[in-house]
């Protein structure tokens, strides 16, 4: 089996998840056996998955494993199928019900969010009104866990069950120096012939869930550390003849202008301080390669595409002149994206083609979006520029688009420059290491800037928009581009050299 190390698979992810999404459906279309592993407790997370297009047994998370709750039949549970005693009174409400014994208060009842009464827990009061214990209710309609509260409403103890009701799992509690809940000791129960082991906290678990998915393999595992936060470490406590990659999604070194003497990204550094514990390292671009041969002559590293499509015979590319909006940013609204710059480059359009339309696809602070909402509005671009927040589907929407632009100065090789260029969209990008020189050839389908210059970026814009002609030839020669160096079968086989498959 290969699993691809990742702490979570959310409602709204980031490049690093999305990678891994496209790696594991790749993986099983040829046929090969791979699961992401995820780490968090997440009750939502197998209502997240069909929104993906993942299926059930394509993500693998530890307290699913641990809770035997991995294939569990999904099942609607309302307040009605809580079997409260007769007496008890139920004030329904829109997110949560009231229960009543008398005029005392004893439950609430939470629903699901975005469903109608869906069960998502059910918090006990005292007879002061406090919250003592709240079960918590797994997606799929069974009770997945029990925390409990001291008098001081802080938790103290969480527990965990199967889907049949048994104890799998107990976490305690103390307070750390700010009065919050700090995890001390974790117990998991009744597993692998033994009462109790012992663990500290939910990180000394999955070094232990990921070491258990080594020893049941009986065949070659193969491990992927996706998130370099969350699977370096348990990959160095493995010992055994498990395969260990890391996945290398970000900048390496903490100076974006000195990758080769800078100090190390902090989650990165334990793995490059123990370079022969690993079978290889791997990086979207073959210039982070380059640099990175350089500064560790003995690391084994290798560049595979992210992104991966059909052949030129089996694509379709929608004519870009066809298209009904221009512009297009995706990732996210953050402050080191320098969206405040890429608005001022649509103002800078806007003076010429007063029609333009911008859209950002995206999540972030919802400070900073009301700041970059402040600034089109003062840049009279509220008719042009819109935050359209994150869309799971967003694949779909690029061939509404007629190009692509990037303000951002750290990558380690964005996804949404090659998943642009498949779909025939050039790109627009600032000079950065990692990502614009590596995907886009300058003048001929897309354009790489110097940082911070909008001035430039603009008339860029403003010159393909305006040559029909000359923009289809950029959208042709990105499509081509993607469709005959980055297709299925090729990406694949990177993979299959790398592995050994």
């Amino acid at each position: 089996m290969i699993y691809f190390i990742n702490e979570y698979i959310l409602p709204k992810n980031s490049s690093v998840e999305h990678r891994a999404m496209q790696r594991v459906k790749l993986f099983t279309h040829y046929h090969t056996p791979a699961q992401i592993v995820t780490k968090v407790y997440d009750r939502l997370q197998h209502r997240v998955l069909p929104d993906f297009e993942l299926a059930d047994d394509q993500v693998l998370n530890m307290f699913d494993y641990f809770q035997q709750a991995t294939t569990v039949p999904t099942k609607e549970l309302h307040t009605e199928d809580l079997n409260l005693p007769v007496e008890y009174a139920v004030e329904v409400g829109n997110n949560f019900s009231r229960v009543f014994d008398g005029d005392d208060l004893v439950q609430n009842v939470g629903f699901i969010p975005g469903t109608i009464g869906r069960i998502f827990y059910q918090e006990y009061l005292d007879n002061q009104g406090n919250r003592a214990s709240t079960d918590l209710w797994d997606w799929r309609g069974f009770k997945s866990s029990t925390q409990y509260f001291g008098q001081d409403g802080k938790l103290t103890m969480e527990r965990y069950y199967t889907p049949a009701g048994r104890i799998a799992l107990e976490q305690y509690f103390v307070a750390d120096t700010k009065g919050n809940p700090l995890a001390s000791r974790l117990i998991l129960k009744d597993y692998g012939n033994q009462a109790e082991r012992f663990f500290q906290n939910p990180t000394a678990l999955f070094n232990f869930f990921i070491a258990e998915l080594s020893h049941q393999d009986t065949e070659q595992t193969v491990f992927i550390s996706d998130r370099p936060g969350t699977g370096i470490d348990p990959l160095l406590a493995l010992n055994d003849d498990a395969k260990k990659f890391v996945m290398i999604p970000i900048y390496h070194a903490k100076d974006i202008n000195d990758p080769l003497h800078a100090p190390l990204d902090g989650f990165l550094q334990p793995a490059f301080d123990n370079l022969q514990h690993f079978d290889g390292f791997i990086t979207p671009t073959e210039s982070q390669e380059q640099q990175l041969q350089q500064r560790f002559p003995k690391l084994a590293v290798t560049t595979i595409p992210t992104v991966a499509t059909t052949s030129l015979k089996q694509g379709h590319l929608v004519p870009i002149t066809e298209r009904p909006k221009q512009l297009l940013y995706v990732g996210r609204l953050a402050p080191d994206r320098q969206l405040d710059q890429l608005i001022r480059v649509v103002a800078l359009v806007k003076a010429q083609l007063p029609n333009i339309q911008c859209d950002l696809y995206g999540f972030g602070d919802a400070d900073y979006l009301a700041t970059l909402q402040d600034l089109i509005n003062e840049l009279k671009l509220s008719n042009q520029v819109h935050l359209k927040d994150y869309d799971p589907k967003l694949v779909e929407k690029y061939d509404n688009y007629q190009l692509l632009l990037n303000t951002e100065l750290v990558n380690g090789g964005p996804l949404a420059m090659p998943e642009a260029m498949t779909h025939g969209v050039p790109v627009i990008s600032y000079r950065f290491n990692y990502g614009p020189r590596d995907f886009i050839e300058s003048g001929t389908d897309g354009y790489v800037v110097p940082a911070g210059d909008q001035l430039k970026m603009s008339q860029h814009i403003i010159d393909l928009l305006t040559q029909p002609e000359r923009l289809t030839a950029f959208s042709e020669a990105a499509f081509k581009k993607m469709h005959v160096n980055q297709t299925h079968l090729k990406v694949w086989h990177r993979w299959q050299r790398l592995l050994g498959l």
